[in-house]
């Protein structure tokens, strides 16, 4: 069998591609064949993936939540997908957690080497013009993210993120959207939008519920008395029983502004498109080398 092996030779201190070289050894020792996918931005690595397709018989991606991003645009755009493998190699790698991959390096190359898979769901907007891995956000706060310097991650660590959206509070800094989706259309002045793929964030478990759906939590009207309930959806992910908390499940959420402000998403951790937008839920959408254990089978 022929693979594909997806990383970015940019990244950190040239591990990805170290990464690289051991699997297509491993790949090499079990009698398959590998080839190195790379590119110069996003946008090439996109056009290679979806012309090499047809040339390979699965697909191994070295990085975080962004870099599997890449490969579910490809594969969303192509309309066509491969078994994909995962070496987690970003901050949090999400979507890695929650079907319970290895984070160790040679732990999840003999995952992928083993064979073992299982379907799972992902996400699209822009008529399946670019994936949703993992997670889905826009408002106040992905505003704050996608202008928080690196060099400010690096000198106060990921508290910077909480602080600067506390500063926001009780300013005008929502966003007036209409939201649609199944059994459900409201206007909100929305603060912060989250549609996740699965039930967990950052690799922790938010909502109870595990179904194959959208898990979209949208906060709205915030002002100041409201701190502590925000500071408890910042740490934990959860809030209960709150006014300003709408939570839904759904296969499709369509957003759109109703302001003249231009309102761009946050998409697997990277600036997205902006609204209007329409997200889908594309249930059992991408084969994954997963373990062989009962409980990855729900």
């Amino acid at each position: 069998m022929r693979y594909g092996i997806f990383f970015n030779p940019n990244a950190g201190d040239g591990d990805a591609e170290e990464s690289a070289k051991k699997m297509r050894e491993k790949f090499e020792k079990a009698n398959h064949t590998a080839d190195f996918l790379t590119a110069p931005d996003p946008e090439k690595a996109i056009e290679k993936i979806k012309a090499s397709l047809d040339e390979y018989d699965g697909l191994v991606a070295i990085g975080g939540d962004g870099s599997l991003n890449i490969v579910g645009t490809a594969f969303v755009q192509a309309g066509k997908t491969l078994p994909l493998g995962i070496i987690p190699g970003g901050t949090v790698n999400n979507f890695a957690k929650r079907w319970h991959l290895p984070m160790d390096e040679e732990e999840a190359m003999d995952l992928i080497i083993a064979g073992h898979q299982r379907k799972v769901g992902i996400a699209a907007c822009q008529d399946r013009q670019k994936a949703i891995i993992s997670s889905f956000t826009f408002g106040s706060f992905s505003d704050i993210s996608n202008e928080v310097r690196q060099s400010e991650k690096r000198k106060f660590g990921l508290i910077v993120y909480p602080l600067k959206a506390i500063k926001q509070i009780g300013k005008d800094t929502s966003y007036p959207v209409e939201i649609k989706a199944e059994n459900y259309h409201e206007k909100l002045k929305v603060w912060f939008a989250l549609a996740t793929t699965t039930h967990s964030i950052g690799g922790r478990e938010y909502v109870d519920s595990d179904y194959d759906k959208l898990h979209v939590s949208i906060l709205h009207n915030m002002r100041l008395r409201k701190l502590f309930q925000l500071l408890r959806f910042i740490f934990t992910g959860r809030l209960k029983d709150s006014d300003a908390m709408t939570y839904l499940e759904t296969d499709k959420l369509e957003l759109n502004p109703l302001t003249d402000k231009t309102i761009y998403s946050r998409i697997d951790g990277d600036k997205g498109p902006a609204l209007p937008l329409t997200v889908e839920f594309l249930d059992d959408y991408v084969p994954i080398f997963v373990p062989e254990k009962p409980e990855n089978k729900n």
